[in-house]
């Protein structure tokens, strides 16, 4: 099962780092990007990197910029 650590940056400064795996990592998603801390302007980036370090998922702002916004299913 493929893993992915999430980091995410806050409006303070602070940071954290989460693990996800297939499973659990579209729920995070949702929950980082779409949930109260993220439309009450808390969360300022969010970014999803694989097993080898790849960046496959970021968002800035409440705006996806990897991958480009038409190839990415709706949350």
């Amino acid at each position: 099962m493929e893993a992915f650590k999430v980091h995410v940056k806050f409006s303070n400064g602070d940071s954290m780092v989460e693990d996800h795996d297939n499973s659990t990592l579209e729920s995070a998603l949702q929950r980082l990007c779409r949930g109260p801390a993220a439309m009450g302007g808390l969360i300022t980036e969010v970014k999803v990197v694989d097993m080898l370090d790849c960046t496959v998922f970021l968002a800035k702002d409440g705006r996806i910029v990897f991958p480009p916004a038409e190839s990415v299913p709706t949350l």
